[in-house]
């Protein structure tokens, strides 16, 4: 038997509607009025978003700080916080995450207490608005959005299984924009994406580009680009962009362009988190373990970061690229933001902003312009009033931390409090999702022969998520499950197979902790080859992303289920066999398929 090694879990490669397919939320809860009492906090280490005070005193009064500093007199019948030995700062801005379901009250826990969502449809906007601009009580980080992005049909963006409105040309342009104003974008997040590895993907031309930008200036809107490549980032910054909100590992930074984004005042969320779970760049993050922040994870975000991209680890020379970059930055006075990208693979919301400072700082940035880069240069760059700062007249958001973390940035992981808009959050983890809380119980021991359930055998193809891609099964016997597949362009990561479930009912999970392996051979029929992928769906929710296995055909290969990262064999779903990558007809035959 030939052994195959485990790659990373799908991102929006395969189900990424789980990823950023918004969802709806529960309303907040808003438990306090206008006339809630005035607050105090003294002999703080302060850090208002921008300068150190030391020996402060802040007064917090209806959701907003009334003063800020050293010398402020706590009013009479104020029972005041002593935070002696510890450093009140502003909650932290996350400026690039896709936040559904979730997001916010999960980020919250972590003291990110506003998300700057780069996709997102805007079918609650209005609601989103007014709970932003509430000084009430809330459990839920405040939100900002791109809404939907600017991309071409067929590209980036448009894999989700959501109707995204895309551009064919420069012409298209004023009215995309105009319609995004009018749906309550706060800005225009552009997408330059030809693709990576080998696959290509539609993507914007340069006066496309450039029509986008003008429009969006023109409609008072800041507009943002999605780039991976320097080639990309150039065509950007020519274009007149606000900001880059990713960097970009396939070459140094030059000169040449170092200039002409600070000609153009062009800042960078570099996005470091998502880049080191691509690029495979540090070691893993102990954050995951962290004795103040491990307990506040939920179980979506444990997988999360559990999770890898496929293929990550392959390119230290791009990590070293990435971080090389982003000091050139640094040393170019060019605004670097902190931003996480989560929830894609090997990030989770709110953790990984602190794990991004770190990645910030291995990078060249002291702690200090970390925290600003996370707090208020983040706030003035996007134009957020009262975010990020901790002066008078600001939002009472903020994070109480044992230590100082502007001389040691692992102080600001231990965190003593959140507050959100002058009151006290929760930061429990919460119980675990109601479709998971138990798993059934598996009848016997031993080996399990999936293919011994033709019953619970069913087609499965990218056309759940938007996608033109088909699959039926041929046949599903004990002798084998012969699949007939379609891969059509519309995806920009074509799939297509079978998959079986490990319950009768659907997607409920089953207790398989006893098995320690997977038996896998899969034999391709005709001349046309593809990529094969095992997927194994698993964990407290069913909406977790699964995990995936690149296979071989033509031969036997063992999966040690406790070498594919996030699977959690003791609530197992479903295990799926597909093709995908190369449009066209393809036909396979699972041959073999067992648990050990």
């Amino acid at each position: 038997m030939k052994p195959i090694h485990t790659m990373g879990l799908v991102v929006a490669a395969l189900l990424g509607v789980l990823l950023l397919l918004p969802s709806p939320e529960t309303p907040p809860r808003n438990t306090a009025g206008d006339s809630a009492p005035v607050s105090a906090i003294v002999n703080a280490r302060l850090f208002d978003g921008d300068e150190v005070i030391e020996d402060a005193t802040i007064l917090i009064e209806q959701g907003r700080i009334r003063a800020a500093g050293p010398g402020v007199e706590v009013p009479a019948g104020v029972v005041p916080l002593d935070a002696a030995g510890k450093t009140v700062l502003p909650g932290l801005i996350d400026a690039h995450v896709h936040a559904y379901g979730a997001a916010r009250t999960e980020a919250l826990r972590f003291g990110v207490t506003t998300l700057l969502d780069m996709f997102r449809a805007p079918f609650d906007f209005d609601v989103i608005r007014e709970e932003r601009d509430s000084p009430a009580a809330t459990d839920r980080a405040d939100l900002y959005s791109a809404g939907f992005l600017a991309t071409a049909p067929g590209g980036h963006g448009t894999q989700y299984g959501l109707a995204v409105p895309t551009l064919t040309g420069p012409d298209q342009a004023a009215d995309w924009v105009a319609a995004r104003k009018s749906e309550g974008s706060n800005w225009i997040k552009i997408v330059i994406e030809p693709g990576w590895g080998s696959q290509r993907l539609p993507t914007l031309d340069a006066a496309t580009v450039a029509a986008l930008v003008e429009a969006a200036h023109a409609e008072g809107l800041m507009a943002v680009a999605h780039v991976s490549r320097l080639a990309d980032a150039r065509m950007a910054v020519a274009a007149g962009v606000d900001g880059l909100v990713h960097l970009f590992g396939d070459e140094a930074i030059d000169p040449p362009l170092l200039d002409a984004m600070r000609a153009g005042q062009v800042f960078v969320v570099p996005t470091l988190a998502v880049m080191a779970s691509i690029y495979g760049g540090s070691p893993p993050d102990a954050l995951a373990e962290h004795p103040v922040l491990a307990p506040r994870l939920g179980a979506l975000q444990k997988q999360s970061l559990a999770q890898r991209f496929p293929g990550a680890g392959g390119d230290r020379q791009a990590w070293q690229r990435v971080l090389g970059n982003v000091e050139k930055l640094r040393a170019a006075g060019i605004p670097l933001l902190a931003g996480s990208d989560a929830p894609n693979p090997g990030t989770a919301q709110g953790i990984s902003l602190h794990r991004e400072l770190r990645l910030l700082i291995e990078a060249g940035l002291d702690p200090l312009d970390a925290l600003r880069a996370a707090t208020g240069a983040a706030a003035e760059v996007f134009g957020l009033d009262g975010r990020g700062c901790l002066r008078p007249g600001c939002r009472a958001d903020l994070l109480i931390v044992d230590g100082d973390p502007i001389r040691d940035i692992e102080a600001l992981a231990r965190l003593d409090a959140v507050w959100k808009n002058g009151v006290p959050v929760a930061t429990d983890a919460p119980p675990a999702p109601t479709d998971s809380s138990t798993s059934a119980p598996l009848a016997g021991a031993g080996p399990l022969d999936l293919l011994g359930q033709p019953e619970r055998w069913v087609a499965s193809a990218d056309s759940y998520m938007g996608g033109n891609s088909a699959s039926t099964l041929a046949s599903a016997d004990v002798s084998g499950v012969s699949v007939q597949a379609t891969l059509a362009a519309g995806a920009p990561f074509p799939y297509a197979g079978a998959m079986w479930f490990a319950s009768e009912t659907p997607m409920q999970p089953v207790d398989h902790s006893q098995h320690r392996g997977l038996v896998v051979d899969v034999e391709m029929l005709g001349d046309v080859e593809a990529g094969l992928q095992l997927m194994l769906f698993s964990g407290e929710s069913q909406q977790a992303i699964p995990a995936r296995v690149e296979l071989a055909a033509n031969g036997v290969v063992e999966v040690a289920l406790d070498a594919v990262p996030g699977l959690d064999p003791s609530l197992l779903r479903a295990v799926g066999v597909f093709v995908s990558g190369t449009p066209g007809e393809h036909a396979f035959r699972i041959r073999e398929l067992r648990l050990e």
